[in-house]
């Protein structure tokens, strides 16, 4: 039995408590023991997993396939509504063992209140994901930060394919990477539009 089965039959026991827009949902699901939220489209379902008010698991599937996890976050969209039901904690701890999710950070969050706006201009937000290389080889396990002057504004550490992602207002930051020998390198990154990826060589930054 596929997970999105595994969900539809949990749900089809438990207490529907009705359809929000995303951060009404958010709320919501932060005041139950535990809960799932679900969007259905044409072409496109989501599904977010609540433990004890916190969002501890994620599904995303398209016409391109399944993710989960940290991966199915970064498609999670703050645009949409979700139905959301109340859960029983021991069935959705059973599922969030196949699609954890390992940094919160990466669920759409109100940016606007959350990271420091300088000046006027405005600014749009967006993902951007890095990809650490080293002599042509993914480096997984490194840690990045991004920073903001003196502000560490986020922090994460490589898959194994050597990628981390945030998301962020468009503007200019510093990437910080700590490598697992204790070498540090730091990066000028420019960020504009709601999806980029970079290509960071540890001896220099190329742009995919």
């Amino acid at each position: 039995m596929e997970i999105m089965e595994i969900i539809n039959e949990v749900l089809g026991q438990s207490h529907y408590l009705g359809s929000y827009p995303y951060y009404t949902m958010v709320r919501q699901a932060k005041s139950e023991a535990s809960a799932i939220a679900v969007f259905v489209d044409r072409d496109r379902n989501a599904a977010i997993l609540y433990s004890r008010g916190e969002p501890t698991g994620a599904i995303y599937r398209d016409t391109l396939g399944a993710l989960f996890g940290d991966s199915a976050v970064l498609k999670i969209s703050d645009q949409d509504d979700y139905d959301l039901y109340a859960v029983d904690l021991r069935a959705v701890e059973l599922v969030v063992a196949h699609c954890r999710v390992f940094n919160r950070g990466h669920f759409p969050h109100r940016l606007s209140a959350d990271i420091p706006e300088i000046g006027t201009k405005r600014r749009i937000p967006g993902v951007l994901s890095l990809l650490i290389v080293r002599n042509g080889a993914e480096q997984s396990g490194v840690r990045v930060s991004i920073k903001k002057g003196r502000q560490v504004l986020a922090s994460d550490v490589t898959t194994g394919d050597g990628k981390a992602s945030f998301r962020l207002m468009n503007g200019s930051y510093d990437v910080v990477i700590s490598s697992r020998t204790g070498e540090a390198y730091s990066f000028l990154v420019n960020f504009n539009g709601k999806r980029s990826e970079l290509i960071i060589e540890l001896d220099g930054i190329t742009d995919e």
